[in-house]
């Protein structure tokens, strides 16, 4: 047996959430719960049966993974990344302290960069072009009154926006989104001129490397990855690899 039960990790999650009619809404791109809140499912070596309620992120999946796979001790990144490791909460050691969730989004249907920050039960989500929304999930988990510009919720209202203010500019923001799009379109009208050339991405492949041939005596790393566990490729001379 290869043991693989033993050292591996399996987390179960998603990219987002889908709406099917709610709100009179389909798909996702907004930053309601049935859009935003996905199951994150983690089994495997030293990690109790149980049910843990914390906020977490997608961003933390990377240095959770780094965390487990260096056996604690992660190897220096290139650049500064935003999550942290979930293996400490996960395994039952101690918690961290609690932060907020930040999500973006910037693509279909927003006409201005769009903003969630999550606090505790507060959820706040800010766009430029639509008024600011908040919502209190502990009280209302269904998103059905928007709290935002109350008198007795400015005190909550100020420590998001300090958030949201440290996080990014989102006016600058949409300058540059407006003048990559102006660049796109510049280069994509120059494409068009002439012989078109897609932007699609195309890679080229030796076939004869991707799967197990019946010629030649080489067993190539295709037929070596599908054995577990990995077998090394013969030695020069002929004899076992080391």
């Amino acid at each position: 047996a290869a043991g693989l039960a033993d050292r591996t990790l399996w987390i179960i999650t998603s990219d987002h959430g889908e709406l099917l009619g709610e709100r009179g809404l389909w798909y996702k791109m907004h930053f309601f719960e049935d859009a935003v809140r996905v199951p994150l499912v983690m089994a495997g070596p030293g990690v109790p049966v149980g049910r843990i309620a914390a906020d977490v992120s997608l961003v933390d999946l990377l240095p959770t993974l780094l965390d487990y796979g260096s056996d604690g001790a992660p190897p220096e990144l290139a650049s500064a990344v935003d999550g942290r490791s979930l293996l400490p909460l996960a395994t039952g050691g101690a918690r961290t302290a609690a932060r907020p969730v930040i999500a973006e989004y910037l693509a279909e249907g927003a006409v201005a960069p769009m903003l969630m920050i999550k606090q505790g039960a507060l959820k706040r989500v800010t766009c430029a072009a639509d008024p600011t929304l908040l919502f209190d999930l502990e009280a209302d988990p269904l998103e059905l009154e928007n709290v935002a510009g109350r008198p007795e919720r400015a005190a909550d209202e100020a420590g998001l926006d300090a958030i949201a203010q440290g996080h990014w500019d989102g006016e600058a923001v949409r300058e540059a989104v407006i003048a990559s799009q102006r660049r796109r379109r510049t280069a994509h009208a120059a494409l068009m001129t002439g012989a078109s050339q897609s932007w699609d991405y195309q890679p080229w492949r030796d076939a004869s490397r991707q799967y197990n041939r019946n010629t030649g005596g080489e067993m190539y790393d295709t037929d070596r990855r599908a054995r577990i566990p990995y077998r090394d490729p013969p030695a020069p001379d002929g004899g076992e690899a080391e």
